[in-house]
């Protein structure tokens, strides 16, 4: 049932996460869960099946391959709400949107798995991914043929990391890494050819690092009630656009180049 009036907001509201009725993966979760073990499969990746669990947000955390996905995609009364406090549409709310991001969290995924941000030939292709980076506050170049264009925002410019992810997701859509093939300057079919590689080198490999059903961030352990998250996103999200607008001014003072 999808919640429409303020009562059942406010009643919702007032609801721990941690006692939110998450269960199993929701319909939608499920059915583009299935969708990337098949993309994984038929990519060579033989035994990286990362497991997808309740978080907060879209992430894959450090050092682990799994991923987190937000609870208000469990079910249409969260992700009302979902829409009515951020004012858009939920990530990874459509079936198309859904496989997408995870398709990119499995490229961080696979990246713990097998700790290809560590290789020297990573950092020679993507970049030193130990620096520090604000996914929120960077300046594309709207104009480069050096990244992948995948989710929106040019995020694969933001971090090595990111880069890595989106080129990892982009290789899962053959017809996506076609297109952007087709486009891409040198830089950016070096980075599809090693993401290739590694894809081919890991193919029959189990994961070096092994998932060890770690919840440290799972969306059963948050105490927090659903008026004070989106209270605190609403202020990060205030932040983030403060520094984004600062980012930009910066990179108008310094010109191009």
């Amino acid at each position: 049932m999808t919640l429409t009036t303020t009562s059942h907001y406010a009643n919702l509201l007032a609801t721990r996460i941690c006692d939110l009725p998450l269960g199993g993966p929701s319909p939608l979760l499920a059915g583009q869960v299935a969708g990337l073990y098949a993309d994984l499969q038929r990519a060579g990746l033989r035994h990286f099946r990362p497991r997808v669990y309740w978080g907060d947000e879209w992430f894959s955390p450090d050092g682990l391959p799994v991923i987190a996905a937000p609870f208000y995609l469990a079910d249409e009364r969260l992700l009302g709400l979902e829409r009515a406090r951020t004012g858009r549409a939920p990530e990874g709310g459509t079936p198309a949107s859904c496989r997408m991001l995870l398709r990119h969290e499995a490229g961080h995924g696979f990246d713990h798995a097998f700790a290809i941000g560590e290789r020297r030939d990573f950092r020679r292709v993507f970049g030193d991914a130990s620096r520090a980076y604000d996914p929120d506050a960077f300046v594309p170049d709207r104009r480069s043929r050096d990244f992948v264009r995948h989710l929106p925002g040019f995020y694969a410019q933001a971090h090595p990391d990111e880069d890595f992810a989106e080129t990892f997701a982009t290789l899962l859509a053959p017809a996506r890494a076609r297109r952007e093939a087709a486009r891409a300057g040198p830089t950016l079919l070096k980075k599809l050819r090693f993401v290739g590689e590694m894809v081919e080198k890991f193919g029959a490999r189990k994961p070096l690092v092994a998932d060890d059903g770690s919840t440290d961030y799972a969306a059963w352990r948050m105490r927090s009630t659903l008026a004070r998250y989106y209270e605190r996103r609403g202020a990060a999200a205030a932040g983030a656009a403060r520094r984004r607008r600062q980012a930009f001014d910066g990179a108008l003072r310094a010109g191009p180049g």
